[in-house]
């Protein structure tokens, strides 16, 4: 049952970030009003950025007995001004097309496979299951931030 709406989720995600994003004002996605945080076109396009990455970690989980992997920490080893010169437009599409490619992977996965345990440095215990609800939990946060960003009368800082 947590799967199902796991996947759900996962599903759901590119239309609700789309449907959010054509909604904000275009003078208010690349405002920064919290010095040293991202605006909502970084947030919008990361979530494209991140899902790639994350194909990659669910492809090896299914190709591999015990995947080892490397944390991903924005940032460190990009451009701080990355985000920023990606097209929104090509992003949202590439998130949807790529999100739609992890969900099929997933649901190729049976009961057994969705536990399967691989090493992250981060966690303690890392498996398709746990790195599907992460992800759906990261989407929501950052859809949150836009959401915060653009309908937030004063920003105070955090």
């Amino acid at each position: 049952m947590e799967i199902k709406k796991i996947l759900n989720g996962l599903e759901r995600s590119p239309a609700l970030l789309r449907e959010m994003v054509a909604a904000v004002p275009p003078a208010r996605m690349m405002e920064h009003r919290i010095a040293g945080k991202w605006c909502i076109h970084e947030h919008a396009v990361h979530l494209s950025k991140v899902q790639p990455m994350i194909n990659e970690r669910l492809r090896r989980f299914m190709a591999e007995a015990a995947p080892v992997f490397v944390p991903y920490v924005p940032g460190t080893s990009t451009p701080p001004d990355e985000l920023m010169k990606l097209g929104l437009k090509e992003s949202l599409r590439k998130f949807t097309a790529d999100r739609r490619k992890f969900v099929g992977m997933l649901r190729q996965l049976n009961r057994k496979d969705w536990h399967k345990k691989g090493k992250h440095p981060e966690f303690d215990l890392y498996t398709p299951y746990i790195m599907a609800r992460h992800l759906l939990l990261h989407d929501n946060v950052h859809m949150y931030r836009i959401e915060e960003l653009w309908l937030t009368r004063e920003l105070k800082k955090k």
